[in-house]
């Protein structure tokens, strides 16, 4: 694939995702895409034949990179506890790394604008992870409840967690991101 090709889609995802994160989705027309990128309107219709489609190629990319960022040093070998806790810690640390990102996953997760096929393609890159919580439940290690409840369980504490940390509210050292995996860890461990 040619650099300058690759160069300027970068530079429309990367813009697109800035501006959502600053301005909402609704309030992110096309032409304040345009400006930010350095590309021509025009020129972004080559990639993406549509805001929608934009966003919707811009949503299953980040989807894709937070999977692999949460799995980061995981090995399999390891006890499930520790997979956890290590899980629990890649999900925050990414999120309080890229604020941005995680404003825009926000911000489109329910939107109507995310395209059926694309929350399919993003479900398909969350599987490890519901395999994971799936395998604690059948080991014994987590209560049984239903996989979804505690894939959002565990998200809300941990995208709560990372938004008082960037919000200034609370310094969320390791310390206290190490009590919020436990308060999760004690609330879900099976007796």
């Amino acid at each position: 694939m040619n650099v300058r090709y690759t160069d300027k889609k970068q530079r429309i995802l990367d813009a697109t995702m800035e501006l959502i994160a600053e301005n909402g989705l609704h309030a992110t027309p096309m032409s304040q895409i345009s400006k930010r990128s350095k590309v021509s309107a025009g020129a972004i219709y080559n990639y993406f034949p549509s805001k929608e489609a934009l966003i919707n190629h811009l949503y299953i990319e980040l989807k894709k990179k937070l999977v692999n960022e949460i799995f980061r040093g995981y090995n399999i070998q390891a006890p499930y506890k520790e997979r956890f806790f290590l899980i629990w810690r890649n999900w925050f640390n990414y999120f309080i790394s890229n604020p941005m990102e995680l404003s825009f996953i926000e911000q489109c997760y329910w939107s109507p604008v995310i395209s059926e096929e694309a929350q399919k393609t993003s479900a398909r890159y969350l599987a490890t992870y519901i395999g994971f919580i799936a395998e604690g439940i059948e080991s014994g290690h987590i209560k049984k409840i239903d996989t979804q409840l505690i894939v959002y369980l565990l998200y809300g504490s941990i995208v709560s967690t990372a938004k008082l940390h960037l919000s200034g509210s609370l310094d969320i050292t390791d310390e206290y991101c190490d009590a919020a995996a436990r308060t999760c860890w004690d609330g879900l461990k099976a007796v």
